[in-house]
């Protein structure tokens, strides 16, 4: 090889050099964006986990609460029905 073989291949390694160190340069850049987005992706998903808990939570709630109204209406209309049924009773005996 001559003087002109090996600087010609100098600069082509030196080249390769610059366009892998580009490369790799814009890999790192990728990597800490992918980074970024898993962290705020992680933030999203334990936020959104806390509103998943306290609707659960909320809907507990509400369900006990409706509950709790449908037993106290079945009480009042039971006891409507007796009321009913019991003066139903008394007309019927005074005819």
């Amino acid at each position: 090889m001559d003087n002109e073989q090996v600087q010609a291949a100098i600069k082509e390694l030196q080249d390769a050099m610059v366009v892998m160190a580009h490369m790799e340069a814009r890999q790192t850049d990728r990597l800490v964006r992918q980074e970024k987005e898993i962290e705020e992706l992680a933030l999203t998903r334990a936020r959104v986990d806390q509103s998943v808990l306290r609707l659960r939570e909320e809907s507990a709630v509400f369900q006990r609460r409706t509950e709790q109204n449908l037993a106290e209406i079945s009480d009042k209309l039971n006891g409507w029905i007796g009321y009913v049924a019991g003066r139903n009773l008394g007309e019927g005996s005074q005819g």
